[in-house]
């Protein structure tokens, strides 16, 4: 009798164990550091899974689950470990999830509105994807441009090779540098090759350097009004 429940209390704290194990694993799981903000530009905030929105600041760890949103006129910069970035431009949602094991791990930025530049190193075993609620667009190690997140995506690439798959008819296409791809909800996908401005605006995107005009407006001694213009680039 005494050893039946000697086995009987050593079943039930084995499971007890095991369902610890269990949900520390799943709780490591959502706490996964994936990237670190290197900069910020005006409004921008992160809400954990759990949790609300909240201003970030340079050097803020993102990790699995974070939403970074950015307001107008805003933008987000995050550096991967393998030295991979993403600019989060103006007025974007994206969320930054990830899985698996480190040298083997998917990193997925799911856009919901917006768009990103992104300059990504060459992966190994690891995968590094951009994604919306219509698309997946697989990155290797490459350079361009990610618009969209609202049914109507649109993918420049200016260095490397991107496979673009439409979520809805599962069809895909290769876009290649110099190329854009487009992919919508009605499940068509299709691209093209890209316009000088279209890949201007791509690279300004992934590598910054956009230029922007400052318009001052000042009074010399006499009281005379004076435009000044201030032209800076945006990193």
């Amino acid at each position: 009798m005494i050893n039946r429940k000697r086995i009987i209390f050593k079943s039930l704290l084995l499971i007890l164990i095991s369902s610890c194990l269990l949900l520390t694993i799943v709780s490591d799981a959502d706490h996964i550091s994936l990237a670190v903000i290197k900069k910020v530009l005006n409004d921008v905030k992160k809400k954990p899974a759990e949790g609300n929105f909240a201003q970030v600041s340079t050097g803020d760890i993102v990790f699995a689950s974070d939403q970074i949103q950015t307001g107008k006129r805003s933008l987000a910069l995050l550096k991967f470990s393998d030295g991979s970035i993403v600019r989060l431009r103006e007025q974007s949602l994206l969320t930054i999830n990830g899985e698996g094991q480190k040298g083997s791990m998917i990193k997925e930025q799911y856009l919901l509105r917006g768009s990103v530049g992104f300059d990504v190193q060459k992966q190994k075993a690891d995968q590094f994807r951009l994604t919306s609620p219509t698309s997946v667009a697989s990155i290797r190690g490459t350079k361009g441009k990610w618009s969209g997140g609202q049914g109507h995506d649109t993918l420049v690439v200016t260095e490397g090779l991107v496979n673009l798959r439409n979520k809805i008819s599962g069809k895909d296409v290769d876009v290649a540098a110099g190329y854009v791809g487009f992919s919508d909800e009605d499940g068509s996908i299709s691209s093209r090759i890209a316009s000088n401005d279209e890949i201007t605006d791509a690279n300004n995107a992934a590598l910054g350097g956009e230029t922007n005009d400052l318009k001052l407006e000042m009074k010399d001694p006499k009281g005379n009004k004076k435009e000044l213009k201030l032209r800076y680039k945006q990193q």
